[in-house]
């Protein structure tokens, strides 16, 4: 069989290995195109199709390939930008290996690299949640929509894509709940909402979202001009102009709606596990990266007003 043939082929049943683990589309989108320039570098650089001929010395040479490689800024790309090109590739190797379609794994012995530990970006205070909430011109239909949008992100903490795709029947503004249904992972979650979230929620859904409706219907819960779901980037545009209109000079975007709410939940002495169940997070190591926010926070805190601090030395 030609071996351009056979990559091609198993790279399908990976494919297919994912769909029956219950991937999400995106992550599998995601690994095929990885996987697909990682073959396209081996036979433009090495014109190597043969999977017998890769070895742990070409993987490693991969990883020095993408540690250098520069993206469309000009800037190398970030480690774990080089750490996601490999995954897919050490994922690929190690499926092949246990359905015996090769006598060894070259991708074995490679490790990834350390991966530094980020503070969350984008961090609003909470006057600068509310000078953005302030914004949006209530007297219009999208003023209404947007304000609510905002609301319903700081409240909830939920992803930009969870909110993208909440309907109607997934909202609950009397006894302050919305469910998620197939958020990241394709995990189903049930998130609290606060009074406020509510209120808007109850008067856009009864007065404000009957605006948008266009034929045909459908029951998405925010709806564009055209009567439809709001586009991928819709919430991120609103988000940046309301940003930019309340005179926020810091970078704003929606997932910084996340990270606010929990740090706000966090410096209020919330639970870390209650956050984590809250967020919709698998790992408590993700959770966890808001701790060092607020010891952050305080250590800025002690500086500033302990006594000691003041003392010259």
């Amino acid at each position: 069989m030609d071996s351009k043939y056979l990559i091609k082929q198993l790279i399908e049943k990976y494919k297919e290995s994912m769909e029956i683990r219950n991937c999400a589309a995106a992550t599998i989108r995601g690994k095929i195109r990885y996987l697909e320039k990682f073959f396209e570098y081996l036979a433009t650089v090495h014109d190597i199709y043969d999977l017998n001929k890769i070895t742990k010395d070409i993987i490693y040479e991969y990883q020095l390939y993408e540690y250098k490689r520069k993206n469309l800024k000009g800037r190398l790309n970030t480690i774990a930008v080089q750490n996601n090109a490999l995954k897919p590739i050490k994922d690929f190797f190690k499926f092949l290996k246990e359905k015996d379609y090769i006598i060894a794994d070259p991708t074995i012995d490679i490790s990834y690299a350390k991966e530094p530990k980020n503070l969350p970006r984008g961090i609003l205070t909470i006057p600068e949640v509310r000078k953005m909430l302030q914004v949006p011109d209530l007297t219009t239909p999208i003023g209404y929509r947007d304000r609510t949008i905002m609301e319903v992100l700081y409240s909830s903490g939920i992803r930009k894509s969870e909110l993208n795709n909440l309907m109607l029947r997934d909202v609950d503004y009397i006894d302050g709940f919305l469910t998620i249904e197939q958020g990241k992972g394709k995990k189903d979650r049930v998130v609290p909402i606060g009074e406020a979230a509510c209120k808007y929620l109850e008067n856009y859904i009864n007065s404000i979202r009957t605006e948008f409706i266009k034929i045909p219907y459908n029951d998405y819960l925010f709806l564009s001009n055209r009567g439809k779901g709001l586009y991928n980037n819709a919430v991120w545009n609103l988000i940046k102009k309301y940003g930019k209109k309340a005179g926020i000079k810091k970078n704003v975007f929606p997932h910084g709606f996340r990270h606010t709410c929990a740090t706000s939940m966090l410096r209020n002495n919330a639970n870390i596990k209650s956050i984590q169940e809250f967020l919709g997070h698998s790992c408590l190591s993700s959770t966890q990266i808001y701790t060092h926010v607020t010891i952050t926070e305080l250590k800025e805190t002690h500086k500033r007003c302990h006594p000691r601090e003041r003392d010259k030395l």
